[in-house]
């Protein structure tokens, strides 16, 4: 099996290399290596083979590759793939890891068995990308501003999608009806009703479901509840003409000033400018 060395590939200096591949035939066959790696996909679909399973990864999926993967793409039947790739050294991301802090939970990027992989919407995935391209404006002379630019995007992009996805990795010792809880939370008919579902679902009480949500996830279940939420609305504001005030309503929140602050938080844009900036890039 090739085993692919960052000597042989990424700027010392730099510590990361980018690129567009423009085709799945542009990719080489199962392989690991000592680095890093974050891709994204653009257009079309591809076969992920990794760690001995397959994945079909659609577009606007985020994908971080450990230095101990083990992974090839096949063509699917039906589509080629265009998708831009990130490769960075293990430094980077120790010094990440280290400047995001405890917090940060790097455990559950680098112990399971298969590494983290998210889908994005439309706007996220531009967002992404639009950071990607920055580190084209830069002249390869310019090292040191490159590395710079690498750790800012490396860092803006594992804290707002990365470590989203990782806390959502189940933990070893979840009990079944934790786990069935969260899956019928994602129900529509469950997130509008807020907390309170998750009391009745469950069968538990508030002050227990609380607990077993900060033990296991480390968020509260108003958290958990609102990210459902904030998640259905960016589907909402891209892909209907529904006003503001409609989809407060239809995600189960009557205070729209409440709505303005939750969106506003997850992405630093209004759900007005978060609509706007989704159509001028589609």
């Amino acid at each position: 099996m090739l085993k692919l060395l960052a000597a042989d590939g990424i700027d010392s200096e730099i510590q990361a290399h980018y690129r567009l591949i423009a085709s799945v035939r542009d990719t080489i066959g199962m392989h690991t290596h000592d680095f890093f790696e974050l891709f994204l996909i653009l257009k079309g679909s591809v076969v992920h083979v990794i760690n001995g399973n397959r994945q079909l990864l659609r577009e606007n999926t985020l994908v971080f590759i450990r230095d101990r993967d083990v992974h090839y793409y096949e063509q699917t039947s039906d589509s080629d793939c265009r998708f831009i790739n990130l490769s960075f050294h293990r430094e980077v991301l120790d010094d990440l890891i280290a400047f995001l802090g405890e917090g940060f939970p790097s455990e559950r990027l680098l112990e399971p068995a298969m590494p983290p992989s998210t889908l994005l919407s439309k706007t996220e995935k531009e967002y992404v990308r639009y950071r990607l391209d920055q580190l084209s404006l830069i002249p390869q002379e310019k090292k040191p501003a490159l590395k710079a630019e690498v750790r800012a995007i490396l860092t803006d992009l594992f804290s707002r999608y990365i470590k989203a996805e990782a806390d959502h990795i189940e933990l070893n010792g979840q009990p079944e009806w934790f786990r069935a809880l969260c899956r019928e939370a994602r129900k529509k008919e469950h997130f509008t009703r807020g907390t309170a579902a998750l009391v009745q679902i469950s069968g538990k009480s508030h002050a227990y479901v609380c607990r077993m949500f900060r033990k296991y996830l480390g968020i509260s279940p108003t958290q958990y509840i609102n990210e459902l939420r904030m998640s259905y609305a960016e589907n909402l504001l891209l892909n209907t003409d529904m006003d503001i005030v409609d989809i407060s309503l239809e995600i189960g929140l009557d205070n729209v000033s409440y709505f303005y602050d939750l969106f506003k938080r997850r992405h630093s844009l209004t759900p007005h400018l978060y609509r706007q900036f989704g159509i001028i890039h589609r």
